[in-house]
């Protein structure tokens, strides 16, 4: 079987992650990225993403369930690892608070992240101008470490 070439394009957290996912899952292949900037100039370095997914009108809900939950997992995986200090990925806990209660008080992805509650009024005092809340565990991730750690998996 001949070695298959794959391109990507971009070097932020999905061309990266992309290329490492291609990588593990297609035996025999050599990937590519091609971008015009890389770590750590990337518009990704300069963020750190906090895994809390929005919904999608255009996408059906269990399919957003679903890539929430293997992203979940995933990072999860790493967060338990030897390594996840230096790759920048670890649980966070914390609040989402809103102005007005919305539309759904249990988001579709509840059950993926850890701990998830409604928060107590007590809490709710701490933040005057809001009137409802969310508390929970996830992921967050340090991109600065991230993107460099990805860029030698590919």
């Amino acid at each position: 079987m001949d070695t298959v070439c794959i391109a990507v394009v971009g070097a932020g957290v999905i061309g990266l992650s992309t290329a490492a996912c291609i990588s593990q899952l297609v035996p025999r292949c050599t990937v590519t990225v091609i971008s015009d900037r890389f770590t750590p100039d990337t518009t990704s370095n300069v963020a750190a993403g906090m895994l809390i997914p929005h919904k999608y009108a255009d996408t059906p809900v269990p399919t957003q369930k679903r890539w929430f939950r293997e992203t979940f997992e995933h990072l999860s995986e790493i967060a338990k690892s030897a390594e996840a200090a230096d790759v920048g990925v670890h649980l966070v806990s914390g609040w989402q608070i809103f102005r007005s209660v919305p539309a759904e008080e249990v988001p579709f992805w509840a059950d993926v992240v850890l701990g998830f509650r409604k928060m107590t009024e007590a809490e709710l005092k701490r933040f005057p101008q809001y009137v409802f809340g969310q508390a929970f565990t996830t992921l967050k991730c340090e991109t600065s470490a991230y993107l460099p750690w990805l860029e030698r998996r590919k």
